[in-house]
C-alpha cells in the first residue's frame, strides 16, 4: 500500500496552519514552530494547560525518513504514477509528512471529543522537556524503557 498522502499538492505551510488551528481548537494556549537552516518546520511545539500546570509537547517531522519510504516504495513499483523528480524533492517530503501529522491529530482529537482520552494522554510521548530539550519517549528510550518492560519470566 502507497504512504499516505504520497500525492499531495497542498503545501506544509498550509497543513501546518490546519494543524495549529486544530490544536487551538481543542485547548492547546502556546503554539510555536522550530525551523531547519532551509527555513522548513521540522518540529511543531504547543503547551497545555493540565490539573497540574502547563505542559509543552513537541511533534517532530521527519523529512528524510519519509522521502525514504518514497524512494524505497518508487523502487519496488508501488509508486509508479509519481515522477522520481517528485520523490527526490524535500519539499515534497515535508508537504506528505505533515499532512500525515495533520491527519493523525485530527484522528486523534475526535478520541478527545468522545471523552475516550485526554489531551495529555494521546500527546504524552511527545511530552516536551524545555530545559533539556527532549521529549518524554526520548528519556525513556535513553533509560531503555527501564521498569516499563515485561519481565520475561512474568507470565501473568
Amino acid at each position: 500500500m502507497p504512504l499516505k498522502n504520497y500525492s499531495t499538492k497542498i503545501p506544509s505551510e498550509r497543513t501546518i496552519a490546519e494543524i495549529e488551528k486544530i490544536l487551538a481548537t481543542h485547548g492547546v494556549t502556546d503554539i510555536w514552530k522550530k525551523y531547519n537552516g532551509a527555513g522548513q518546520v521540522t518540529a511543531v511545539n504547543f503547551v497545555v494547560d493540565t490539573e497540574f500546570g502547563k505542559m509543552p509537547f513537541r511533534l517532530p517531522m521527519k523529512p528524510d525518513a519519509v522521502q525514504q519510504i518514497l524512494k524505497d516504495q518508487k523502487n519496488s513499483g508501488k509508486l509508479k504514477k509519481i515522477p522520481w523528480r517528485m520523490i527526490e524533492n524535500m519539499d515534497h517530503a515535508h508537504s506528505i509528512g505533515w499532512r500525515i501529522i495533520k491527519d493523525w491529530i485530527a484522528a486523534q482529537m475526535a478520541l478527545i471529543e468522545i471523552e475516550m482520552v485526554t489531551i495529555e494522554q494521546v500527546f504524552l510521548p511527545y511530552a516536551y522537556d524545555l530545559v533539556k530539550e527532549e521529549t518524554l519517549y526520548d528519556k525513556l528510550k535513553t533509560k531503555r524503557f527501564a521498569g516499563l518492560l515485561a519481565d520475561p519470566d512474568d507470565k501473568g
